[in-house]
């Protein structure tokens, strides 16, 4: 009796030092990935002010999730375009886009799991000669819950190889390869 009543309390304190400690952990995340390019901003532009072209590049695809739908709404591209997606592994979200400039790039929101995760996106395009640096970045806040907190510590990982893909093909499309 003695040695569970030990066990539990060595449980308890545990767990109180991983809740304690992740109220010290970041309250958001940032993820950001970049590739360059070898075409104008106007050429790289309509492939991301397009919702209905982002299965084309992007890393989230039937080809990771067949059970993977996507729903459109809003205008066909630009502010105010809306594409919705729902799958078994990829979840459930929706993304909008909020500022759309063929020279400086495009941001919009995300939401997951039905608002309950809300981040912001970002594309920017940096002009180099007769290419394009495309910066990819995604940030949100987290809440205080703490298995949310020990989460954001791997958005970088787990997202960052995904960004990687997603602007390699998007390199390949805009290049026309």
């Amino acid at each position: 009796m003695k040695i569970l009543r030990r066990v539990l309390v060595v449980i308890g304190v545990l767990l109180f030092v991983l809740i304690a400690v992740s109220q010290f952990l970041p309250s958001e995340y940032h993820v950001e990935r970049s590739v360059m390019i070898q075409a104008k901003p106007e050429a790289i532009h309509p492939w991301i002010n397009n919702l209905k072209k982002w299965p084309e590049w992007s890393a989230w695809t039937t080809a990771k999730d067949s059970t993977l739908v996507y729903t459109y709404e809003g205008p066909e591209e630009g502010v105010g375009a809306v594409s919705k997606w729902e799958g078994k592994k990829m979840g459930q979200g929706e993304m909008t886009l909020t500022e759309s400039d063929p020279v400086g790039g495009v941001k919009f929101d995300l939401s997951f799991d039905h608002g309950k995760y809300r981040s912001k996106g970002i594309f920017t395009f940096e002009p180099a000669g007769d290419a394009t640096k495309v910066v990819w970045g995604m940030d949100g806040d987290i809440s205080r819950n703490p298995m949310d907190r020990y989460f954001s510590l791997l958005m970088d990982k787990m997202i960052g190889p995904d960004f990687d893909e997603g602007l390699a093909n998007l390199k390949k499309q805009a290049e026309g390869k």
